[in-house]
C-alpha cells in the first residue's frame, strides 16, 4: 500500500474536488497573479545577496545566451543556478496545491513547465554546464548547495 500524500500536495494530473474551491473572486485572483514576477523576486534577491557575499566570483543574472535563461550564471565555472518557485515548477512540497478553478489549464501549464525544465537541464549538460536548482521553500539549504558546488568547481579550476 502506498503512503498517503500530505494534505494539499497534489500531482498535476489529479482530478478536481468540489471542496477545493477558490476562496477569492476572479478579479482578485487575476490581480494577484498579475503581480507574480519572473525576475527580481524576493527569493531571487536573497540568493543573489548571499552569493555576492560568499562567492567572490563574478556572475551574470538572466543570461539569455544559455538554455533556460538561468537566474544566475557563473560563466568561468560553467555553473547555472535556477531559483524556482515551488508551485510554478511543481516541486512537490506543501506549496504545490493545484488551483480549483480552471484546473485543466493549470495541469497542462505545470506539465509544460516541468517538461521544459528537464529539456533545459539536458541542454545545459550537453553544453558542459552544471546546474543547481534552489527551491522557494528551502532557500537556505539551496544556497548552501550552490556554494558547495561553486567551491568544488573552483577547486577543479585551480587544478587545471
Amino acid at each position: 500500500m502506498s503512503p498517503r500524500p500530505r494534505r494539499g500536495v497534489l500531482s498535476p494530473l489529479e482530478s478536481p474536488k468540489i471542496s477545493d474551491m477558490d476562496t477569492v473572486s476572479k478579479e482578485t485572483r487575476s490581480w494577484v497573479m498579475s503581480r507574480v514576477k519572473s525576475k527580481g523576486s524576493q527569493v531571487e534577491l536573497i540568493v543573489i545577496r548571499a552569493l555576492k557575499r560568499s562567492s567572490r566570483t563574478r556572475f551574470l543574472t538572466h543570461s539569455r545566451n544559455l538554455p533556460g535563461c538561468p537566474d544566475i550564471a557563473f560563466p568561468k565555472l560553467n555553473l547555472a543556478i535556477f531559483v524556482n518557485g515551488c508551485f510554478w515548477h511543481w516541486h512537490g512540497c506543501a506549496r504545490c496545491r493545484m488551483p480549483a478553478s480552471n484546473r485543466i489549464y493549470w495541469q497542462a501549464k505545470i506539465a509544460r513547465n516541468a517538461k521544459r525544465d528537464k529539456q533545459t537541464a539536458r541542454k545545459l549538460n550537453a553544453q558542459g554546464w552544471h546546474y543547481v536548482n534552489i527551491w522557494e521553500c528551502d532557500v537556505v539549504r539551496g544556497i548552501a548547495r550552490a556554494l558547495l558546488k561553486l567551491e568544488a568547481l573552483k577547486q577543479n579550476e585551480r587544478r587545471r
